[in-house]
């Protein structure tokens, strides 16, 4: 069953509560990929190193492509500014790190468990990310501020 426009206009204003929950939700993703990116800055050799090819080679590559995503997205989140093209960046970053560093099924029993925490945590990282995609970044926005007549 679809709702019109001018229903959906009526329980949902631009500038109301729907607004200040996406900012909020935007503003809460952001120190993680914030403290992850900045992380990786201060121990690029370390990260690197962690990554396939290694510290001299194709890993340096993916450590700085991992910082450009975490911190641009980040602040992209955090702007209002392409928003939904942000978030689905960190949607298939966020599914390819989680993959790739929290196998919690291959990890040694004592491990198990913070794995499996870490894996989960991403999955709704995920979902949160899939809905400001869905949503976009709302009216409390660089974006919407710069486009209002």
């Amino acid at each position: 069953m679809a709702i019109s426009a001018e229903v959906e206009k009526a329980v949902v204003p631009a500038g109301g509560a729907q607004g200040l929950v996406l900012l909020f939700a935007r503003v809460l993703f952001v120190p993680l990929f914030y403290y992850s990116g900045l992380g990786k800055v201060l121990a690029f050799a370390a990260t690197a190193a962690r990554l396939p090819g290694g510290a001299e080679g194709f890993g340096s590559v993916l450590a700085a492509g991992a910082i450009a995503i975490e911190l641009g997205c980040a602040t992209a989140l955090l702007l209002g500014l392409w928003t939904r093209q942000a978030a689905c960046v960190l949607i298939v970053f966020t599914i390819g790190a989680t993959l790739m560093f929290h196998q919690f099924w291959a990890a040694p029993e004592p491990q198990v468990t913070l794995q499996t925490i870490q894996f989960l945590k991403n999955v709704g990282l995920v979902g949160g990310l899939a809905m400001i995609a869905v949503f976009g970044a709302g009216s409390c926005s660089i974006r919407t501020a710069f486009s209002r007549p």
